[in-house]
């Protein structure tokens, strides 16, 4: 049974995520896993996409979520998306639904005649879905109208859920150096953010050696957290020994109603043996942006993904776009290729 519901003060609509939520969920469409895609419909480029070919007339074509247990304190879905449209018909509609019991229920309609919708590489429309709290639901991306021709694509980028707690603390970043000296003691900074609606004061933050296994660090919270507010602890650190490791912080508290936040992402360190090295990268990838970078998610050549590696690591280095005849001073040579027409 279909139920086509326009939703007013039920559930409301915003352009902009919820301030003071936490994601509990977020589908980054790695895979297609899961999903149930009827035709122009694909995972691909970490999107789901429609697109208008193969061309098709009088079409109704959709994408579904699989299964997803709503969290009992959830608040909205969060979609970030760009509608890119190729003829502004009247006659062409994009809709957004939730399932929930067998039935269908339309959270969002959008008519081509307006054009596009969004910015490229996404832009959020949030929905409350308050109201299905604690259930099992799916979700729906549909497309329909007289002619796919008059599409270009819609690309889906991000699907997250977000729920209200009163107790979740977060380690939301972790910054200091990359690169340090053997003996010499350095400081790096773990933020510790409250998002739940209560004050939170027992707390306990872990900094662990990723290779080593060992925790360099422990300090207990003595500074209460205001809901929607940060602490910043201070980790200082030696070391005697030369190697590659990355550290990661973990915030432990007995209230928290979330966990799937609690540690950081790693922090990669290089603690300098002070050996010396030459090293030349010759650049030779005709200035094509080939790759993309899985830290900051940009098109960037190969060459400045290889000085990006470097810079993080601390190693000086030459950069050149032609190889020298006589490589003798050099102790490791990099050489990126690009893509060349030949005749």
């Amino acid at each position: 049974m279909k139920k086509l519901l326009f939703i007013g003060l039920l559930l409301l609509i915003f352009k902009l995520p919820v301030f003071g939520q936490t994601t509990y969920w977020s589908e980054d469409f790695g895979s297609s896993q899961g999903w149930y895609l009827q035709d122009n419909w694909t995972v691909s480029d970490n999107q789901l996409i429609f697109s208008w070919t193969p061309s098709y007339n009088n079409f109704d074509l959709s994408a579904t979520s699989p299964y997803i247990q709503l969290d009992d304190f959830v608040g909205e879905m969060m979609v970030s998306q760009y509608l890119d449209v190729f003829t502004n018909s009247p006659d062409e509609f994009a809709e957004i639904y939730i399932i929930t019991e067998g039935e269908e229920i339309l959270l969002w309609e959008y008519s081509l005649q307006q054009g596009d919708w969004g910015d490229i590489g996404g832009e959020y429309i949030t929905f409350s879905i308050e109201p299905y709290a604690g259930q099992t639901v799916k979700f729906k991306f549909r497309t329909y109208g007289v002619s796919t021709f008059n599409w270009n694509y819609w690309n889906i980028y991000d699907l997250s859920l977000t729920a209200y707690y009163d107790y979740d603390l977060s380690v939301s970043d972790f910054t200091g150096p990359t690169t340090v000296q053997l003996g010499e003691t350095n400081t790096w900074t773990l933020s510790v953010r409250n998002n739940g609606t209560e004050v939170i004061s027992d707390y306990n933050v872990e900094v662990l050696d990723h290779k080593t296994g060992q925790i360099i660090a422990n300090v207990a919270g003595t500074e209460p957290i205001l809901p929607q507010d940060n602490a910043y602890i201070d980790i200082d650190w030696m070391s005697n020994a030369a190697y590659n490791t990355a550290f990661y912080g973990i915030v432990e508290c007995d209230q928290d109603d979330f966990e799937g936040n609690n540690s950081s992402e790693s922090h990669f360190i290089r603690i300098d043996p002070g050996i010396p090295h030459n090293i030349l990268v010759w650049n030779y990838d005709n200035g094509i942006q080939t790759v993309q970078d899985p830290d900051k998610g940009d098109m960037i050549r190969p060459s400045k993904g290889l000085q990006r590696i470097l810079d993080n690591a601390g190693f000086n280095y030459e950069t050149v776009n032609y190889l020298p005849d006589n490589l003798e001073s050099y102790d490791i040579v990099f050489s990126t290729m690009g893509c060349f027409c030949v005749d």
